[in-house]
């Protein structure tokens, strides 16, 4: 039966896992095919691909390499890229978009077609202040064959709600940070990008009934990145943002179509119920190095610690402290478990 409740749980965790994992990176445009300066890597005299890969959460600036990354094209060739930036998108709130440079295909005949992280890249914890949460999690291993061609304008990948000190916004009741899956200018003649804020529609929600407000200002730009901040006067809670069609273009002159996100909030990665019995335990430390301390583990009680692929790391009856053999840095799973009963823990090894 302890197997039985077992299994069930890594089933759970394994398929909430894996598909929260997957939907964390957003996209991958193809937005400069041979249009960047290789002295950005320390390539002079060379002209490198441009990829901007858009991710739902914050990274860590700090996991960042570009050997965290593979571009396969359309012939089936790999590519690591030269280097990788979060900038110029890197000031706080930001730090979902990384951009890859390097050879990637080439436009039409060989494009690129999937992006694979291959590296230990690690989310980071939001800031203060922002309504989409996020945990410390690896993104080794996921992957999107989202990858949008050169030749199409760019469109929304994210909204959120921010206040505090990443609010840029001097008027209004509220602030929509949206951003955008490359870097965009004003594609209609004679404006700036302090005009766009017109062109942008925040909707709110009445009773299934989407209400639309248009923001009195725009905040953060001018400063060559994909993150722009709505600032709207109405205290009704916008939910949803879009922008109408051929108001942006990429650096290649690509108009945008119509583009709309829903505006972004708290979705937590663990969901393995927790109310199956009373958590009755202190677990320390957390995060952890090498061993865990259980306090009020019963007699009669198993103890598993497994991976975010269900892996099995360690399991026994618990003896006074549980060592953890030697893995990498990550998230990961205790679960407590009798003959009738189970409750999860998120763990994180430094």
């Amino acid at each position: 039966m302890r197997r039985k409740i077992l299994f069930s749980a890594i089933a759970i965790l394994f398929f909430v896992t894996s598909a929260k994992l997957q939907d964390t990176l957003v996209s991958a445009f193809f937005g400069l095919d041979n249009g960047l300066p290789g002295l950005l890597c320390n390539q002079p005299g060379s002209l490198l691909d441009g990829m901007p890969v858009n991710f739902k959460f914050p990274l860590d600036a700090s996991s960042l390499s570009e050997t965290d990354f593979e571009v396969l094209d359309s012939l089936g060739n790999i590519h690591t890229p030269i280097c990788a930036f979060l900038a110029p998108a890197n000031e706080n709130g930001e730090n979902r978009t990384v951009l890859l440079l390097g050879e990637f295909g080439t436009a039409v005949t060989n494009p690129p077609v999937e992006v694979r992280v291959v590296g230990d890249l690690f989310t980071t914890d939001t800031l203060s202040g922002e309504s989409a949460c996020s945990e410390i999690i690896n993104l080794n291993g996921i992957n999107s064959t989202n990858v949008i061609p050169l030749d199409d304008g760019p469109s929304l990948f994210f909204a959120q709600r921010i206040d505090g000190n990443l609010n840029e916004c001097s008027l209004g009741t509220q602030t929509i940070q949206v951003a955008w899956n490359g870097g965009i200018t004003p594609h209609i003649s004679g404006d700036t990008e302090s005009d766009l804020f017109q062109y942008y529609i925040g909707y709110s929600d009445s009773s299934g009934v989407l209400i639309p407000h248009v923001p009195i200002s725009i905040a953060d730009i001018n400063d060559n990145d994909n993150f722009h901040q709505l600032c709207f006067s109405t205290s009704d809670e916008i939910v949803k943002i879009s922008m109408m069609a051929n108001t942006v273009e990429d650096p290649n002159q690509d108009p945008n179509l119509y583009s709309e996100i829903d505006v972004s909030s708290c979705t937590p990665l663990t969901s393995i119920e927790e109310n199956l019995f009373e958590k009755g335990y202190k677990i320390y430390p957390n995060p952890f190095s090498d061993e865990i301390f259980v306090e009020n583990l019963l007699v009669d009680e198993y103890f598993i610690i497994y991976d975010l692929l269900g892996q099995i790391i360690t399991e026994g009856k618990y003896s006074g402290t549980i060592k953890v053999p030697e893995t990498k840095s990550s998230i990961y799973y205790l679960t407590i478990l009798n003959n009738t009963n189970q409750i999860t823990f998120k763990l994180i090894r430094r």
